[in-house]
């Protein structure tokens, strides 16, 4: 049975006497089996909620790898830990420290999670004074919750589902739960409760410099990326892009520290969800054209590198004035970026047309095609026409693992180059498009 992990209760030591160091020697044996909190030598002393090493993974021990490569590490891997994570149990610690801990995350995990209880914070607390001291997985936490939710302490349009959810997520996290993933010194996150083969199941909160603990949705995200990449505050995104290709690539993380904050927690964002999304495609063992949403993310990451300028994006299959949130839509039986897969793609279509042009600048089509050998003819299908798709498919397959450590570099440098060209080609590629709908 695992225990509760982060370290918050420290005994003072009067070491005036001998006999009140043996004192206080034996008060912390025997105290050690209800310690809310115990530093097991993490690597990762500065987090929020620290973990063993066996909840740990840190990027730089991947370091020459590529990102994949460390999802799919056997038992030291992302994917390893994580599903193991989910069916070891924990101790569910005092309702009083659950509450502690969620109010040091993001205020906007507690304001949606108080928001749904009747009582708010005092209800919550009600809540997992059932369950605390009691052992819990993430699989079978829900069980434990359920019998103590009810309209009688929700609010009317509070969903029990989703108060049950966010209600599992704090006690598992505040009680050691959850496999945590240190992008650097000041980036991580926490992967919780993905349930293979439940491509929608888990959560993932990162943390970075300015911005504590939060589950980042797509919409989320794309709003900081849409803030981050206004010409006005940010003329070079390229340091932005580079930082996130090396991680992808070389699970080299060592660009996060010279970004400017609000750029570090959008690129955690996007590590964040990045990982979310890859666990989940990992489960339908990366065929390209099932649950691709690591790709769909990355793909709209990387157009924004001409939507920001241009102010423009496709909808419904023209190109309209709008931002890169318009990449997150609800669909029938979900919501994300991937429901808008059939505009973003015909956008990076006519892009890779209009560079291809030998007017413009077909020789970094070319680079990025040469370092992505793709024989497969079903593989190339699912690419054709699309550069970014192309590049994005290749990194996520295990068979070119190989290539991508031998030439990580150049991966890098030619996307961000590409990514640079259609910036400045913005409203070059804005009147083609209008012109060739």
């Amino acid at each position: 049975m695992s225990k509760a992990i982060h370290h918050r209760t420290t005994l003072r030591h009067d070491l005036l006497r001998p006999c009140l160091i043996l004192g206080f020697a034996l008060i912390a044996f025997l105290l050690i089996g209800t310690i809310h909190a115990i530093d097991g030598g993490s690597p990762a002393a500065g987090v929020l909620l620290s973990r063993d090493p066996d909840r740990t993974v840190d990027l730089s021990s991947f370091a020459g790898h590529t990102f994949l490569q460390a999802m799919q590490a056997s038992g030291s891997g992302i994917f390893d830990k994580t599903e193991t994570d989910d069916g070891t149990s924990v101790t569910v610690v005092n309702a009083d420290q659950v509450v502690q801990d969620v109010n040091q995350f993001d205020s906007k995990v507690s304001q949606k999670l108080f928001g749904m209880f009747k009582n708010g914070q005092s209800d919550f607390q009600g809540l997992l004074s059932k369950i605390q001291g009691k052992s819990f997985s993430p699989r079978n936490i829900r069980s434990g919750l359920q019998p103590f939710i009810s309209h009688s302490n929700l609010k009317p349009n509070a969903s029990p589902n989703i108060a049950v959810d966010a209600s599992a997520d704090m006690a598992l996290l505040a009680s050691g739960s959850g496999t945590l993933v240190i992008i650097d010194p000041a980036n991580y996150f926490y992967n919780l409760g993905y349930q293979k083969p439940i491509v929608k199941s888990g959560r993932s909160y990162g943390a970075a410099p300015g911005r504590s603990l939060l589950d980042p949705s797509d919409k989320n995200y794309l709003s900081e990326l849409v803030d981050y990449l206004k010409p006005a505050t940010t003329a070079d995104a390229s340091p932005f892009y580079t930082a996130i290709l090396k991680v992808l690539t070389d699970c080299n993380s060592s660009d996060f520290a010279a970004l400017p904050p609000v750029a570090q927690v959008t690129a955690t964002d996007f590590v964040t969800i990045y990982t979310a999304e890859l666990l989940r495609h990992v489960m339908v063992n990366l065929v390209p054209n099932q649950h691709p949403w690591e790709i769909d993310l990355a793909e709209v990451t990387f157009l924004a590198s001409y939507g920001s300028p241009s102010g423009m994006v496709m909808k419904n299959g023209s190109l309209v004035a709008g931002t890169a949130v318009a990449y997150f839509a609800v669909g029938a039986t979900g919501s994300g970026i991937g429901e808008t897969r059939k505009d973003f793609v015909k956008l990076a279509k006519q892009i890779t047309t209009f560079e291809s042009n030998p007017h413009h600048h077909p020789e970094l089509i070319k680079a990025i095609v040469n370092l992505t050998p793709i024989q497969d003819q079903k593989l190339l299908s699912q690419v054709k026409g699309d550069i970014f798709r192309r590049y994005l498919v290749y990194l996520n397959r295990p068979e070119f693992q190989n290539s991508i450590q031998g030439h990580s570099a150049e991966f890098v440098n030619a996307m961000v180059g590409f990514l640079k060209q259609i910036n400045a080609d913005n409203n070059q590629i804005t009147q083609y498009i209008h012109s060739n709908p």
